[in-house]
């Protein structure tokens, strides 16, 4: 017997038979804040803490290299965490590990410890920000999901172009141990609070798991689709990161004074936040498995268009508006496609594996890059072979084919 509205509003449950923005809101809000609070801004504080520690460049990758580590083992717990905590809980435990982390590394005396506090604070943010957000709204929007995922990952975009000038600022006038303090109160006094407007669960709790249509996570692991997906969004973003921690290095030999070379790298990094919008508006009316492709190859010409730099400005622009354009799409176009491959019900869960995956690896590529140049006397060869293997990737990517459409019922969330 079919469970109407009715039904479920006598058992406690609030049903959404329209897109709840608001939900989404308080998802971006604390992707703002930790994304853009800790992740973007770390090399903020790491370079301060430098010159206050005495580390050597070495060491001083410590910090981020654990918290991204600890971001990747985040992930790969949502699917687990929120079926035992819903979605309310999750938020919770993440938010804080992540706050306590961020409280103790103000008291560090040592990279150990500093690298200590960055794993719990990654863990934190793996727990509380993209793969949950886009998960929860991937089960509660229907008709303008597409949009309302690349707004949120937008949020995120949006933090990482203006919360590290924040938090320069908030160390220049209360210097770093205060800082790490003051900006862990400020998650406290606003991202908690908002988290008590939170879902308690989706649909019910995990009792209810089986009624979602989609793959268990044992036929998605034997699924070649998913796999491919894994590699071409490894790829993209690999290629991404080689680019993007290089950037202005590459500017700057290419003729760019410094401050023009910081400049570009800003704008490049402001047009993915257009570029989401456009492409969340397309993800609600073209398949993940059309957009995808072509997002890879507007990747592959944008970062071509790099090799023309030096050049003339045209270069430069086209990599701005290609390569900038689609900075934060394959994740959303990637997650979307996800959806349509496996489903809805264990898609926390294989979006984590496919987080961690792609976080693992992903974070090889600024050093990889470094190599790169050394081995190869300059930068023109690497950025031909990433160019080259996004557009392989892009290939790769028409073999992600979705399971075929079922219906599925309208969720509700219970508060």
């Amino acid at each position: 017997m079919q469970t109407t509205a009715q039904d479920r509003l006598s058992k406690g449950e609030a049903v959404f038979p329209d897109e709840p923005w608001g939900l989404l809101f308080i998802l971006a809000a604390i992707g703002f804040l930790l994304i853009g609070g800790m992740l973007t801004s770390l090399s903020v504080y790491v370079s301060v803490m430098q010159a206050h520690f005495g580390w050597s460049e070495a060491a001083m990758g410590g910090g981020p290299v654990m918290l991204l580590l600890g971001m990747s083992i985040g992930n790969l717990s949502v699917g687990a965490l929120m079926r035992r905590l819903g979605v309310r809980g999750l938020f919770f435990v993440g938010v804080s590990v992540a706050l306590c982390g961020w409280v103790a590394a103000g008291f560090v005396r040592s990279l150990a410890e500093f690298m200590a506090a960055m794993a719990l604070s990654g863990i934190g943010t793996g727990v509380a920000t993209i793969v949950p957000g886009i998960a929860v709204i991937s089960q509660c929007f229907h008709r303008r999901r597409g949009l309302a995922v690349a707004l949120f990952i937008g949020a995120s975009a949006l933090a990482s172009s203006t919360m590290p000038i924040a938090s320069r600022w908030l160390i220049d006038a209360a210097g770093w141990r205060q800082a790490f303090w003051i900006f862990g109160s400020v998650v406290a006094l606003i991202g908690l609070p908002l988290l008590c407007r939170l879902p308690r669960s989706i649909n019910g709790d995990q009792r209810h798991e089986h009624q979602a249509s989609g793959l268990t996570v044992e036929q998605g692991l034997r699924l070649p689709a998913f796999w491919i997906l894994i590699l071409v969004l490894t790829i993209s973003q690999f290629g991404m990161n080689a680019i993007l921690f290089n950037l202005i290095a590459y500017l700057r030999k290419t003729g760019f004074s410094g401050s023009d070379a910081v400049t570009l790298f800003g704008i490049a990094n402001f047009m993915s936040l257009p570029g989401l919008g456009i492409g969340g508006y397309l993800s609600d009316r073209v398949s993940g498995r059309i957009l995808l492709p072509l997002i890879l190859l507007i990747q592959s010409a944008g970062t071509l268009a790099l090799l023309g730099v030096g050049h003339g400005y045209a270069a430069i622009w086209l990599f701005i508006l290609c390569w900038g354009g689609v900075a934060g799409l394959p994740a959303q176009a990637g997650s979307m496609l996800l959806s349509e491959i496996i489903g809805q019900r264990t898609y926390a869960t294989m979006l984590g594996i496919v987080f961690t995956v792609n976080g693992f690896l992903a974070a090889l590529a600024p050093a990889v890059m470094g190599w790169a140049y050394e081995a190869t006397v300059g930068y023109s060869r690497p950025i031909l072979i990433i160019a080259a293997l996004c557009l392989l990737a892009a290939c790769a990517s028409t073999f992600c084919r979705a399971r075929p459409a079922r219906d599925e019922s309208t969720l509700c969330l219970e508060i």
